[in-house]
């Protein structure tokens, strides 16, 4: 028992030690994190910041900024020249010189802590990581099913997304998108016309521009955009896999949210000047 009551004693000392001279990292209440030592605490700070859905790479790289988590030129250039290979989503972006930001669509919306002067490596990382759990290989499959690419099925969420969709009206938006894509129709969807104006100019400048018109504006293509103009939440990624079947090919909203569909053009005049447009 004597010897018992030694060892006992001694590992409680060893502890004690390495303790001291180690220190320990503990987190308070705060969101920064203390190394406790016998010398000077390090401190590491956080900070917790929401992404609605619906922002575009340009907005959540300046968010990060303003935050001061990572500079927006670091992670612009991340963003398109870093293999993301460790996340199983970053193998459903298609390798596509002609798309202007190759990461957009995949910045998954949510609630995220980061730490103050992070790596771009790992700011992206944690979209990377949550996209991971979100999007299922039931929801590739899913894809598959209806004839798409994972990828192209983000863009169509992008933009059911981006044209003010409520989780109530977008599988019947998602509809008419597939419609219109059925048929050979321009989209014609203004999300994509103000995604060249707005963050594509802003980063290219307006003189480079000409040729992003061509591909991303649904008023000037034949097809989906070269990709996704925001990153969508879930409510519009499940819309684009799980349309409503309807025979519609045109609608809009008003000011207080209220959405008009129409089989015909001129129908969809008349909703728009009921809407107030």
């Amino acid at each position: 028992m004597k010897d018992i009551k030694i060892l006992k004693f001694a590992i409680v000392a060893i502890v004690v030690v390495a303790l001291l001279v180690c220190g320990v990292l503990v987190a308070d209440r705060t969101g920064v994190f203390q190394e406790e030592t016998t010398t000077e605490p390090v401190t590491i700070a956080t900070t917790k910041i929401t992404f609605i859905e619906g922002i575009t790479l340009t907005e959540a790289f300046k968010l990060l900024e303003q935050n001061k988590v990572c500079s927006y030129d670091a992670l612009m250039n991340t963003a398109q020249n870093y293999g993301f290979t460790d996340y199983k989503i970053y193998g459903d972006i298609p390798d596509d010189e002609s798309r202007c930001f190759k990461l957009e669509g995949y910045l998954f919306p949510d609630t995220y802590d980061f730490f103050l002067d992070e790596s771009p490596e790992s700011v992206i990382g944690r979209f990377f990581s949550n996209a991971d759990i979100k999007i299922t290989d039931e929801m590739r499959a899913r894809a598959t099913e209806l004839g798409y690419t994972m990828d192209e099925i983000i863009t169509i969420a992008s933009i059911i997304q981006a044209e003010g969709a409520f989780p109530d009206d977008a599988a019947t938006i998602a509809g008419i998108i597939y419609n219109r894509l059925d048929d050979g129709m321009r989209l014609e969807m203004d999300s994509t016309y103000f995604y060249v104006q707005n963050d594509i100019a802003s980063s290219v400048g307006e003189e480079n521009i000409e040729k992003y018109k061509e591909i991303y504006n649904t008023y000037e293509c034949f097809s989906l955009p070269q990709g996704p103009v925001c990153n969508p939440g879930m409510f519009a990624i499940n819309a684009a896999l799980y349309p409503v079947e309807t025979d519609y090919y045109y609608f809009c909203h008003d000011d207080k949210g209220n959405t008009y569909y129409a089989e015909t053009y001129s129908e969809h005049l008349r909703n728009c000047d009921e809407a107030g447009l």
